[in-house]
């Protein structure tokens, strides 16, 4: 693994010339962040969770991406004046092709999901959601396994609203940006039984 001064801030030049590319790693407003591997809970939900968008979304220009792209967010902190940001969103859906360059996206995606997990809910739930408000992510879903929900915040104006919390009481989803995306809760947990 790549060895970064955690006490030094980081460029996205030197991030990227840093770190290598198989390596699992986030820089907030210039500081890495390494991820640990993701748990079977985890990596299953995002399995069924990339199933129904891709089949609900088959036939449009929009692509589906899992962990691996690099999504680059082209603004400054107004609080630490760093505008060093890039994430690996658990899922992201893209439909501006001009954002992907360099197996990578500039720019927001419309549709961002993060899978709770205990060592990233904090930075999920707090300083990513922050980061895809301001850059202009439509629709932001929370999906927390755990507890089996999925909680569906939509961007009005340039502030996130808590649309709806879906669980895994029979319920229905229903993408607000992508309204043919429409799947039961309990299919996407329903590997956890």
């Amino acid at each position: 693994m790549t060895q970064l001064d955690k006490n030094k801030n980081y460029t996205l030049e030197e991030f990227f010339d840093l770190v290598k590319e198989e390596e699992r790693a986030e820089l907030y407003e210039g500081v890495p962040v390494f991820m640990s591997p993701a748990s079977f809970e985890h990596e299953g939900v995002i399995a069924n969770i990339i199933g129904e968008f891709s089949s609900g979304l088959k036939g449009n220009s929009c692509q589906v991406f899992g962990s691996n792209i690099q999504v680059i967010f082209p603004f400054k902190d107004e609080k630490k004046g760093k505008d060093d940001v890039t994430v690996l969103p658990d899922i992201s859906i893209v439909c501006d092709k001009s954002k992907l360059r360099n197996k990578r996206c500039y720019g927001a995606p419309n549709l961002v999901v993060e899978v709770l997990s205990p060592s990233t809910a904090r930075n999920d739930r707090l300083l990513k959601r922050h980061y895809y408000e301001k850059a202009g992510v439509e629709e932001y879903l929370i999906i927390d396994y755990l507890n089996r929900n999925i909680e569906k915040y939509v961007l009005h104006g340039d502030s996130y609203q808590l649309e709806d919390v879906y669980s895994s009481e029979n319920q229905t989803f229903t993408s607000t940006v992508f309204p043919n995306v429409i799947f039961s809760i309990d299919d996407i947990f329903s590997f956890l039984d």
